[in-house]
């Protein structure tokens, strides 16, 4: 994993792990009010790593663990 990577994990942990792709192209990550300075291939990126996972239509969240239910 390259420093950007480690750094937007960070970044999206520290915004409440989870935001939506916005804007008119869908580039920018917003969470909790603010863009991520990260680009849109690095979330891809971290994606094909099972690091953050897509969902919904333009959401990016840190993938939620297993729940078993009790």
């Amino acid at each position: 994993m390259i420093h950007s990577e480690t750094e937007a994990l960070k970044w999206l942990a520290d915004h409440g792990g989870d935001g939506v792709f916005a804007g008119r192209d869908h580039q920018a990550l917003l969470a909790r009010g603010e863009t991520a300075p990260f680009m849109r291939s690095t979330w891809n990126a971290l994606a094909s790593q099972g690091l953050v996972e897509f969902y919904g239509k333009r959401r990016c969240r840190l993938p939620q663990p297993e729940r078993n239910p009790s």
